[in-house]
């Protein structure tokens, strides 16, 4: 074996590039893993934070993408309890036999007519389950079953639905802070076997022949050494085109998102009427809408539109956030969501492949490393991709990239824990210290300034923006006020991250950001 390998590259730390970062360092491999941002800033932080099968997919035949997916939601909730949990979800259903038909001619591929959004009935539902539960093999979230009217009726279901079935899924509160966690984790694996991980955020690559510089994008950050990379991998997700033509890599289109907005909600009646349960529902249009209980309120998602632009600018747009009431509503009448019910809302872009024209929803959910044969080293880029699957990409990327490399592979993640123990109890709307608590050593009960310190000491990291979307959480916190900003200001300065004389205007430019970006109004001090 080499030992004096050069680090590979990868450039994207949201959960794929730290997933991979991961399995090449359980492989003994050194790795430098680069974001232009922040760690989890782009699609990790906008999906619908559910640890899933993918049960739709069933309709367009990726049962293998079923299989694998069921496979690593186990390994999820066996190996990162502190972060994921099994959440039950209910399907109600508005007919016997609807969509009976279109389902198996989805699932077998079937030349036969398709609506673009067929209704299900309790017939296509159960022979989907079976299906999922059939896929899913001996795990331990047992099987799906039919509920009694006596257990659904009081939730307030619209008078259209005739039956409601219940199975269970995973639930990850904050792939923020999971990301998080695997960083602590490429670090440990880095030292128990002497070789080198390091992470640079907020710079820019640029190529120079076959070195690569890194321009900081933040003042106050050391100066980074050119890197010339043993390989380069592209994990940007929906920004992966646009890093590859900024490289002068040159490559086909592999990217074509869908923009995926989110509903947040405190609303008594409607946290009242979930209970602990979850919904996966047809909404008035056949759509597939969820509503779940989430860190202390409810979650409503998602729309499916395709994406244009740069994926950093994805906003909820007013008919998006219309649209997700009128589903609410189509559901759970006697809840009367309104848009005063609201707490916030965020958007973002899944990384899908290019695909010119069909249904959003028939866009190939699974993912795949694209080979560049053009570059002065090994290169590629991870296309597509989710949360759940995050694991398994890295593992069957890692194989193919050592193959390249000429080394074996020796080691693999699937058993690797974050969480020894039996998974933790943890409260509503308290995960996120938990975790905090868990990676730093600072108590669930310390202040604000403490929990922000630790972060920026600890969890790499840099801004307020950091600090509060993807560390503490804060940002989904209905009693968010200025003086918590201004204690994570304060730490900021202390740590020499922020100036003194920027405070007041960093605090202004970011309850502005908050504002037009998620909804969301800072309480005054």
């Amino acid at each position: 074996m080499n030992n004096n390998l050069k680090p590979i590259l990868i450039l994207g730390a949201g959960i794929n590039g730290a997933t991979l970062a991961r399995e090449l360092l359980l492989n003994r491999v050194p790795v430098v893993l680069v974001d232009h941002a922040d760690i989890a800033s782009g699609t990790t932080s906008w999906s619908s934070r559910l640890i899933h099968g993918g049960l739709r997919y069933l309709e367009h035949g990726e049962a293998s993408l079923v299989y694998e997916s069921l496979a690593e939601r186990e390994r999820f909730l066996s190996n990162s309890p502190e972060h994921v949990a099994p959440l039950e979800l209910m399907i109600p259903v508005k007919s016997q036999f609807a969509g009976l038909v279109s389902s198996a001619a989805g699932f077998f591929n079937l030349p036969i007519f398709k609506s673009k959004n067929p209704s299900r009935g309790s017939w296509a539902i159960r022979s989907g389950l079976t299906m999922y539960d059939f896929l899913a093999g001996s795990q331990n979230l047992g099987s799906h079953r039919r509920m009694s009217q006596q257990q659904w009726k009081p939730i307030g279901f619209d008078a259209s639905f005739v039956d409601v079935f219940s199975y269970h899924d995973g639930q990850i509160e904050f792939p923020e802070l999971y990301v998080s966690t695997l960083i602590h984790d490429c670090q440990k694996i880095a030292d128990e076997h002497g070789i080198r991980f390091t992470l640079r955020t907020y710079r820019r690559p640029k190529l120079n022949g076959k070195h690569f510089e890194f321009e900081n994008l933040l003042e106050f950050d050391a100066d980074s050494d050119p890197l010339e990379p043993s390989a380069l991998v592209n994990a940007s997700g929906p920004s992966g085109d646009e890093t590859l033509q900024e490289l002068g890599i040159p490559s086909e289109r592999l990217f074509g998102g869908t923009r995926g907005s989110h509903l947040i909600s405190h609303k008594p009646a409607l946290k009242e009427a979930l209970g602990p349960r979850g919904i996966y529902a047809e909404a008035f249009d056949g759509r597939p809408v969820f509503i779940l209980p989430w860190n202390g309120g409810v979650l409503i998602g998602t729309t499916d539109i395709r994406h244009e632009g740069d994926p950093e600018h994805a906003t909820a747009s007013q008919e998006e956030i219309d649209y997700l009431l009128k589903c609410v509503n189509s559901v759970l009448p006697g809840v009367e969501l309104q848009h005063d019910d609201l707490a916030q809302h965020y958007s973002g872009v899944r990384p899908l492949p290019f695909v010119p024209a069909d249904s959003t929803a028939s866009i190939p959910r699974g993912h795949w490393l694209h080979e560049h044969t053009k570059a002065p080293w090994p290169c590629y880029t991870i296309v597509g991709g989710k949360l759940t699957t995050c694991r398994s990409l890295a593992e069957h990327s890692a194989k193919t990239i050592l193959k390249q490399l000429g080394r074996d592979v020796v080691a693999d993640s699937k058993n690797r824990k974050t969480y020894e123990g039996d998974a933790p109890r943890i409260e509503a709307g308290q995960r996120a210290r938990f975790v905090l608590q868990h990676l730093t050593g600072v108590t669930q009960d310390a202040d604000t300034q403490t929990l922000a310190a630790a972060a920026i000491s600890q969890l790499h990291a840099k801004t307020i923006a950091d600090v509060v979307e993807r560390r503490l959480m804060l940002v989904f916190d209905p009693h968010l006020s200025r003086s918590h900003l201004s204690d994570i200001a304060d730490a900021l300065i202390a740590d020499g991250k922020l100036s003194a004389d920027n405070k007041t205007e960093t605090l202004d430019t970011y309850t502005q950001r908050l504002q037009s970006r998620f909804g969301k109004q800072v309480l005054p001090d």
